[in-house]
């Protein structure tokens, strides 16, 4: 009993330990004349956004972190692409007023601290690189000569004004696809003859269904590309028919968001199995007693458009 006393003693005290380092790492302090304004930013996470000028110049999130307390800071983070981003390892510069970035697997770079808000890194050719400080995180941008080139905004994920602009984006994002879906549509699909798919390849949503409904109608129409394969047409990730070209097919499906993708035959041989795993995916969404017509064909890839045959029922 006495050595189970002791070995729960010790695990308490290194529990103590560990939660005093913790604590010690989160509170340590951070002179805004060394560190300019990561000061502030250490210990927190940000969510790029608002980026404009280069492509891909801003990273989807960025974490700066103590990696010694009052040392060395340490960033990270994760590309649009889900790939990470080189690890920086941040610390104070040979000379006062000076930020070396230690970069994992490229040149390292100095910035020059020119306020408690602001960091600048003089580079070649006349680029300028800049970090300041704003509300609820930080702004980064390049210039060349006093123009601007590009432009990124990172946003503290635990702030009031992210959650405010996350919510603003998601509007902005059901808005647009609202907005493409009409265009589209407007458009309408080709004026092509199609003959019924044989019952036999009709495989899915044939059945009446329970609630809200609507007719989805998927044609496959000609192209330079056609040949002899089957195309596999998928309903909501359910396989729902093979279609050749030319061909059309009806389907009952529940009202609301459906998708509809085709792949490669996975009943086909020879050259007809192949990419049979990649599917091509177009989304639309069906209100209650709509019929919504989707047509495809092979040109460089499926190419996708739609038509409304019969309009929603009446509220």
């Amino acid at each position: 009993m006495t050595r189970n006393l002791k070995s729960f003693a010790a695990l308490l005290l290194s529990w103590a330990l560990v939660s005093n380092t913790v604590i010690a790492q989160d509170a340590a302090p951070a002179d805004p004349a060394v560190w300019g304004p990561y000061a502030k930013l250490v210990g927190r996470s940000f969510a790029g956004e608002d980026v404009s000028g280069w492509p891909n110049y801003a990273s989807k999130s960025r974490s700066i972190q103590w990696e010694e307390p009052g040392k060395v800071m340490v960033e990270t983070g994760v590309q649009a692409n889900g790939s990470e981003i080189p690890k920086m390892r941040i610390l104070p510069g040979k000379r006062p007023g000076e930020l070396l970035f230690d970069v994992a697997r490229a040149p390292n770079a100095t910035g020059r601290v020119v306020d408690a808000d602001t960091l600048v890194f003089d580079q070649m050719l006349g680029y300028q690189s800049t970090v300041r400080l704003i509300d609820a995180g930080y702004e980064m941008k390049v210039s060349k000569r006093g123009e601007l080139q590009a432009m990124a905004t990172y946003r503290d994920t635990s702030s009031e004004a992210y959650a405010t602009h996350a919510a603003q984006q998601a509007e902005k994002g059901v808005a647009d696809k609202v907005a493409a879906r009409a265009a589209l549509r407007a458009t309408g699909v080709p004026s092509e003859p199609a003959k019924e798919a044989p019952a036999d390849r009709v495989l899915a949503y044939q059945e009446p269904v329970r609630g809200p409904s609507g007719t989805l109608q998927v044609t496959r129409g000609k192209a330079w590309e056609a040949g002899a394969c089957f195309a596999a047409v998928y309903i909501n990730g359910r396989w729902a028919a093979r279609l050749e070209d030319a061909e059309t097919a009806r389907f009952k499906v529940p009202a609301g968001k459906v998708e509809v993708a085709v792949a490669s035959d996975p009943q086909g041989r020879g050259t007809c199995r192949f990419g049979q795993s990649t599917q091509e995916v177009h989304e639309t969404v069906l209100a209650k007693g709509e019929t919504v017509h989707v047509y495809f064909a092979y040109n460089g890839g499926a190419k996708f458009s739609e038509a409304v045959l019969q309009a929603p029922a009446a509220q």
